[in-house]
């Protein structure tokens, strides 16, 4: 109860005029990113046959290897040795460019994702940081922070569980 009453309090105290709601679209949010596509063996492949017509490498531009890619398109597949090569290496290089870490959702998407995984059980911030982090620790500002702006646009909702942690679920 005093939470709630807290909360809309600092919704009161975040109006900007009499009537003038909190604005969500000028709240600043993470630069959106975009999963990462999957790459294709039959595609890689038929790029590794437009060696026949001059353009070696393309196939290392598709499976995310840039770098080999220049170097085999300037050096005409390393004079067709690593197009050679590379007949082998493509299922290996798809299977890599596949299992990288894929680009994360903007941590927003990611919250209210979780949110709709946890149904009406709803999760804390405990396990929210826990189901953001990847590689490296998220902080834990920036969570509190997009779940109370979240709260201010009712995409998500709070309340207490049986044992009094106060959990967040869509609304």
């Amino acid at each position: 109860m005093a939470l709630r009453y807290r909360l809309r309090r600092i919704r009161l105290d975040r109006l900007q005029a009499p009537g003038d709601r909190f604005d969500v679209a000028a709240a600043p949010r993470p630069a959106p990113q975009h999963r990462q596509e999957r790459r294709s063996l039959t595609a890689a492949y038929l790029l590794w046959a437009l060696a026949f017509v001059g353009l070696c490498g393309l196939q290392r531009f598709y499976t995310r290897r840039p770098l080999s890619g220049a170097f085999l398109l300037l050096t005409f597949g390393f004079c067709g040795l690593g197009q050679l090569l590379d007949l082998f290496l493509v299922p290996r290089l798809v299977q890599s460019a596949n299992r990288r870490e894929p680009a994360l959702l903007p941590l927003d998407r990611q919250l209210l994702e979780l949110a709709r995984r946890r149904g009406q059980a709803g999760f804390t911030i405990n396990d929210a940081l826990l189901d953001l982090w990847h590689q490296e620790p998220v902080p834990i500002e920036p969570v509190r922070q997009e779940i109370e702006r979240l709260l201010f646009a009712h995409l998500l909702d709070v309340g207490n569980d049986d044992r009094g942690r106060v959990i967040y679920r869509e609304p």
